[in-house]
């Protein structure tokens, strides 16, 4: 039998992170496990989907290295609701010994043939390549390209963020985000949840290491194994790189907070008959934005005008709010006169918002 002692908010911070890694898939068993290796002074906590195996590591109090695969569920509720100043853990061939506020046994996940179920070693020994990726890149990845991910699966490339060498782009159906900041040196199609994993990094730098499809990354306290998306030679890289170099006739600057009131108060008036959608008329004066139905209506003043000129489009309320929201200024630069689009665009970050079908001009 071997034990260890470990501080309780060190092992509440570690399962806390750790969890986020583990699917629960009912067709996959490993996804509802959680794998504990205490090896040099050390706790790694790993937890996977399948795609992708993360592990959570910090320093414990003292005690013996051992390995053992408990329930996700079951492991992490007890951690986290542990009060007492420290946890020792006993460990025996089939079950663990829990001492924390009480004592509680949680039995040990074994394989087919009764060993214990053991986590598979992944390393890449011969790169393609390797570098370095900034945390407040990925959490700025995730800010202004996540709203523009397609969530259903008609074109899967379009789910993933494409990182190209010098901007990452993000598209679906209706909109379209190219953001210009460095992640990796070649290009790869990057899952979503490897993103949202890795922003939980306490570290700034990440470091990776790119073997074909799979990459590893890794700081002193995490260490995540990812296969890349496919489809990357599908994504429309320059078609999506046109749109964002369409031009506009005019461009005003509008108050962001204000904006996002409007539309909140204006889609009240939105009926179930009703496309989901504002009518939006630029006039020497601001813009005036009014529900389809004609029972709400507000004018915005611009910030600021350049090249004014008459226009009136139809734009999806859920469209325009997203984009809206994933600006990080209170000033919103809007661009428009293009018949298909509408564009908002500060120093890094260019977001396309497609218009919607105007029934005021089909009925003419």
């Amino acid at each position: 039998m071997s034990q260890f002692t470990v501080n309780t908010k060190v092992l509440q911070s570690v399962v806390n992170k750790a969890i986020k890694g583990a699917s629960n898939s009912k067709f996959s068993a490993i996804t509802s496990l959680m794998n504990v290796i205490v090896s040099g002074g050390r706790i790694n906590v790993t937890t996977t989907d399948c795609n992708n195996y993360l592990t959570i590591s910090d320093s414990i109090i003292g005690g013996d290295d051992c390995d053992f695969t408990v329930s996700v569920d079951l492991f992490s509720k007890i951690v986290l609701k542990t009060s007492v100043d420290n946890i020792k853990i006993n460990v025996s061939d089939d079950e663990i010994s829990f001492h924390g506020n009480g004592t509680y046994k949680i039995p040990i996940q074994l394989d087919v043939d009764g060993s214990p179920i053991k986590y598979p070693k992944h390393e890449i020994n011969n790169a393609d390549y390797t570098g370095t990726i900034k945390t407040s890149v990925i959490k700025n990845i995730i800010f202004h390209n996540k709203p523009s991910l397609a969530v259903t699966m008609e074109a899967p490339y379009l789910t993933g963020y494409l990182c190209n060498v010098h901007n990452v782009i993000s598209a679906d159906t209706f909109n379209i985000c190219s953001n210009e900041v460095s992640t990796f040196s070649n290009n790869l199609l990057v899952p979503p949840i490897v993103f949202e994993l890795l922003s939980m990094s306490s570290e700034e730098d990440i470091e990776y290491k790119v073997l074909d499809k799979t990459v590893i990354f890794a700081t002193k306290d995490m260490k995540l194994y990812s296969v890349m998306q496919d489809g990357i030679e599908d994504y429309p890289v320059d078609q999506i790189s046109a749109i964002c170099e369409s031009k506009y006739s005019s461009n005003c600057v509008l108050p962001k907070t204000a904006l996002l009131n409007i539309i909140e108060r204006l889609s009240i008036f939105i009926s179930d008959n009703d496309q989901n959608g504002l009518y939006f008329t630029f006039t020497d004066k601001g813009v005036t934005i009014e529900s389809m139905n004609g029972n709400g209506v507000e004018t915005l003043p611009y910030q600021g005008s350049e090249n004014f000129q008459n226009y009136s489009c139809c734009i999806g309320v859920e469209s325009l709010k997203k984009q809206v929201s994933a600006h990080l200024g209170e000033s919103i630069k809007m661009y428009y006169g293009n018949e298909k689009m509408i564009m908002i665009r500060d120093e890094n970050v260019t977001q396309i918002v497609s218009l919607l079908d105007d029934p005021r001009t089909v009925s003419e």
